[in-house]
């Protein structure tokens, strides 16, 4: 009967462990953690929990923005501490060379693109995946997820990504964070076009939108072309483009460069298209 309760015990234990975080870390300067906030704070900080788990256990990490932080080694960042599990995956950042578990950023302040190399430590060969948590992140960026051994973008809004490692050990190159302002925060500024830049470029579902101001096309004379090209330099399309709306649809869940030229102005945005 010991014997039996032993390997009950044994069971349990094994079934929670498979279910709690690798590595919880916490900042003592923000009372953020990688497993939830375990400090009641008034302060409200724009935050992305990314989580990675395979089969055994998962482990997470943190991005956040706030008006007193620094993207430099600060009191809100938090080194990270690894595991000595090798069946356990690992995610975090780096400050220069330094890897980080929780890592601060100056505030977002409407900045229209911002982009975080995400690092990833694999040891066995089991199918990881990455997901986002957002509660806490403001939702007027999307947070796009780039693999560049593969060339997939995943919208962590909407989805989770799923891969198997190529090389075990840490993989720096590989995953990028990409925030850019989502077409729900510029859509509400063309109403007063007027007094806003005169080409804008926004993105949605499956589409980019450019609009022109109908001042620079008004003499005659300037031509205006729009080109879309792809984070590796192809060129996906290339069109004239009228004053006002402008639509162009193209495969979504990926990261575009837009070039717009109306006689000698020219604009240049990534967007990410959902």
């Amino acid at each position: 009967m010991k014997n039996f309760y032993s390997i009950v015990l044994a069971v349990l234990f094994f079934a929670l462990g498979a279910a709690v975080n690798g590595q919880k870390q916490r900042n003592e300067f923000t009372g953020v953690a990688t497993e939830g906030n375990l400090l009641k704070s008034t302060t409200v900080y724009d935050l992305i929990r990314l989580k990675i788990e395979n089969q055994y256990i998962y482990d997470a990490t943190v991005i956040y923005y706030y008006d007193s932080f620094t993207d430099g080694l600060g009191r809100e960042d938090s080194h990270k501490m690894f595991n000595s599990s090798e069946k356990i995956p690992e995610i975090f950042t780096r400050i220069n060379n330094e890897a980080m578990a929780i890592n601060g950023f100056a505030a977002l302040n409407g900045r229209s693109y911002i982009s975080v190399p995400v690092s990833v430590r694999n040891r066995v060969y089991d199918e990881c995946t990455i997901s986002a948590t957002l509660e806490d992140f403001t939702d007027e960026y999307d947070v796009v997820l780039e693999d560049k051994e593969l060339g997939q973008y995943t919208n962590l809004r909407s989805s989770v990504y799923s891969y198997t490692p190529s090389a075990l050990g840490i993989e720096d190159e590989r995953f990028v964070l990409h925030l850019s302002r989502s077409a729900r925060v510029i859509t509400s500024v063309v109403e007063g076009f007027e007094n806003e830049e005169p080409v804008l470029v926004t993105s949605d579902f499956g589409q980019v939108n450019v609009r022109i101001d109908e001042n620079l096309l008004a003499a005659p004379g300037p031509q205006a072309s729009i080109d879309v090209y792809s984070l590796s330099g192809r060129m996906v399309t290339s069109r004239k483009a009228a004053s006002g709306f402008n639509q162009i649809e193209l495969a979504g869940g990926q990261l575009y460069i837009v070039n717009v030229n109306v006689g000698n102005h020219r604009t240049t945005k990534k967007v990410a298209v959902r």
